[in-house]
């Protein structure tokens, strides 16, 4: 082992310990990795939509968030993957009040737009934030 290497992983927070930047984003990660992939659209959504909820936020600590939401979610297995959604939803209702919600619904259609097609298991996640968080997400289908 070198002396400047380390074999620490990164810290990441349980759903119920997360902060309202960390679980949006987990969220988030969560719709851009569904269809197997993330692209640039998708992530310039997901960045827009951090700008809008959070415009003080710091740009490397929401970074470090995304890159870890890809880490966990990527290495979950399917069922691990929407258990941990349900919780990340969960978590996101307990710190957002209705108004903040309803902001988020628009967010999460956007990111579900951003590539130009709208997958199944995105919709799932849109279907699952819907009944947990209690909004109308309008995805454009086209």
């Amino acid at each position: 082992m070198g002396l400047f290497t380390t074999n620490k992983k990164p810290e990441i927070n349980n759903p119920e310990d997360m902060s309202p930047l960390e679980a949006v984003t987990h969220l988030f990660a969560a719709i851009q990795i569904a269809d197997q992939e993330s692209n640039y659209e998708e992530k310039k959504a997901w960045v827009n939509a951090i700008d809008e909820l959070f415009p003080d936020h710091d740009l490397e600590r929401s970074e470090n968030f995304f890159s870890e939401a890809h880490h966990t979610l990527s290495n979950q297995k399917l069922a691990d993957r929407k258990k941990y959604i349900i919780s990340v939803l969960n978590r996101i209702k307990s710190l957002f009040n209705l108004d903040q919600l309803k902001k988020i619904g628009p967010l999460i259609a956007n990111i579900v737009e951003a590539d130009g097609i709208v997958m199944t298991s995105e919709m799932e996640i849109v279907h699952l934030s819907e009944e947990i968080l209690g909004l109308k997400i309008n995805v454009k289908d086209d």
